[in-house]
């Protein structure tokens, strides 16, 4: 009796969706895009990840004060700046695997506005 109870409680569990692992909400997918009249690149690190190309990449590096974000699009077109900016620094020590990233550059290649987003909106690294 208490087999068939289980099992009864475990296929009730299941069509209820309960213990089920769920993908729900809101997710951005934002590939690399480079628009370079406004000097602005940005796109979803990890969709980026979890995309089937082998050309498409976005990151920012840090050494020490200095530090360079860099994209490239389906394209093949590579931006980049680099900085010093405390607040850039910041924002660029904040990103992780799912972050979604979005730099200014000027005509000299330095960042001129560095915004990292993280939070449930950016779809996992798979």
């Amino acid at each position: 009796m208490k087999r068939k109870t289980t099992a009864f409680a475990v296929g009730a569990a299941l069509a209820l969706g309960i213990g089920a692992s769920a993908n729900a909400g809101l997710h951005t997918m934002f590939p690399v895009t480079i628009n370079d009249p406004a000097m602005t690149a940005n796109g979803d690190v990890s969709f980026v990840h979890n995309t089937p190309d082998v050309i498409q990449y976005l990151y920012c590096e840090s050494q020490g004060a200095n530090a360079r974000c860099v994209a490239r699009n389906l394209a093949g077109v590579v931006r980049s700046c680099s900085t010093a900016n405390p607040a850039h620094l910041a924002a660029i020590h904040s990103m992780g695997t799912d972050s979604y990233l979005a730099f200014w550059w000027n005509a000299v290649g330095q960042c001129t506005t560095v915004i990292v987003r993280n939070g449930s909106l950016t779809v996992p690294k798979a």
